[in-house]
């Protein structure tokens, strides 16, 4: 928040409220400015109180002039009744006093509840709203009006965002793309200027957008080329690792030192730690070329059955404890032309989210047909999923909890959705928290020659 801005907090509840004012007043006395509270549905000690339980020191920073409270008696009433103008003047000469007293600025919170009585109207309200965006720019000073949404109308706060340009929902700081200047709130600029202003707002959020786009194009480009550069080395320590291996397989078949069974662990670990991380690079790859639409397929007969088995059978043993075992479901041959190494790939994501939000229980696995397409299903008994998490939980670097509380990149899913569009078909997703999650890739049945695709 710099000096010249002019913000609205909409808030619902106290724990909102307070999470916005009190960084907004505590920042203001680190850089040394004078922060004044307007009070309407809070007492001064309420205040008072917040403060301090975050650790401000209030009686310091009153005593030295730099805090201090008013009633709306006592700031927006002073004159007996509101007056737009008059409360202008009032802050005029309270960031002048501010500067004569040695401060760097003037901050202004208030709680505008106030203008519901009967000393204030709708449209002096308003008016007063749109006449700070004169008064702020240039000025060492800046304001947070608070609205509560429990107590204002609709109509009221679809104004007063108008009178706006920054508003506070939550958390979140928003450019408000619905704020008008005061000349227009005001009913005095002309068809044609706001016709312009209109325009220039469009070009201004669709720069904005561009802006962004570039921004995820570059990280895109990056993770492309910082994958590649890594592939390389990560391919040496991979052969290498395998070299060592069979040097002590070699070793333990004959008389050897007793070091080498020291290694032999270690050597494990290592193993399995650039196997991670190789996985890791190869999946960003892979991201990298969906991005760049060069996910090439290759299609051969595939039973899905057999496939399913055995990826099934290399996630039991690599991952799955003797307490957790797949329940695959038995089946005939299911055979159809599709890429083999995707949909292993496809497959193996699927089963690995089941290992990671499974809670160690059962995993259901099936496969079958309906109509022309081939069904392979993926059913955990695990944490499952909010309903607000379904929507994201294919898109890139999303995980379906906390990001601290699982390992990965958040791509599995994003990676195996693109290989079922590839594959003209999808996965999709059915859940309840607390009751587990099932996984369902469906692709359609691919009848033509082999022999002819590339």
């Amino acid at each position: 928040m710099t000096h010249g801005d002019h913000y609205c907090l909409v808030y619902e509840t106290p724990e909102q409220q307070w999470a916005a004012i009190i960084p907004f007043v505590t920042a203001g006395l680190e850089h040394n400015e004078v922060c004044a509270y307007i009070t309407d549905d809070r007492s001064i000690q309420e205040v008072r109180h917040a403060l301090l339980t975050h650790g401000v020191d209030v009686d310091g920073h009153v005593r030295r002039k730099a805090l201090t409270f008013m009633t709306k008696r006592e700031a927006y009433l002073s004159g007996g009744s509101f007056s737009p103008p008059g409360m202008i003047s009032f802050l005029g000469d309270t960031v002048r006093q501010a500067a004569e007293n040695g401060f760097s600025g003037f901050r202004v919170t208030g709680e505008m509840t106030w203008a519901l009585g009967r000393e204030c109207g709708c449209e002096d309200l308003v008016e007063y709203e749109a006449l700070l965006n004169d008064f702020f720019p240039g000025s060492r000073s800046l304001a947070l009006c608070q609205y509560n949404r429990q107590r204002f109308g609709a109509e009221m706060i679809r104004d007063v965002l108008r009178t706006h340009p920054i508003a506070i929902l939550g958390d979140q700081l928003c450019s408000n793309l619905f704020y008008e200047t005061p000349a227009m709130v005001l009913g005095r600029e002309s068809a044609e200027r706001r016709v312009d202003w209109m325009m220039n707002q469009l070009m201004r959020f669709r720069a904005s957008e561009g802006k962004l786009e570039r921004a995820v194009q570059g990280r895109d480009d990056f993770l492309g080329v910082a994958s590649h550069e890594l592939n390389t080395p990560l391919t040496s320590l991979k052969l290498q690792i395998q070299g060592l291996q069979r040097l002590l397989a070699q070793r333990a078949t004959s008389p050897g030192t007793p070091e080498d069974s020291k290694l032999t662990r270690p050597l494990e670990r290592i193993d399995r730690q650039v196997r991670r991380l190789s996985q890791l690079v190869s999946d960003l790859l892979d991201v990298s070329r969906i991005n760049a639409r060069q996910l090439a397929l290759r299609y051969e007969p595939v039973d899905l059955q057999e496939l399913m088995e055995e990826a099934v059978e290399r996630a039991s043993e690599a991952f799955t404890p003797v307490s957790m075992p797949f329940s695959l479901q038995p089946g005939a041959p299911l055979i159809g032309l599709w890429d083999r190494c995707r949909l292993e790939q496809a497959v193996t994501n699927l089963l690995n989210n089941a290992l990671k939000y499974g809670k160690g229980r059962s995993v259901r696995v099936r496969v079958f047909a309906q109509e022309n397409q081939a069904f392979l299903e993926v059913e955990d008994q695990g944490i499952g999923l909010h309903p607000e998490d379904l929507p994201r939980i294919f898109e890139r670097f999303e995980r379906a909890i906390n990001p601290n509380e699982v390992s990965g990149l958040g791509l599995g899913l994003f990676i195996t959705r693109e290989i079922a569009r590839a594959h003209g078909g999808t996965v999709e997703v059915r859940s309840t928290f607390g009751e587990g999650s099932t996984f369902t890739l469906k692709l359609p049945f691919m009848h033509m020659n082999p022999l002819t695709l590339r």
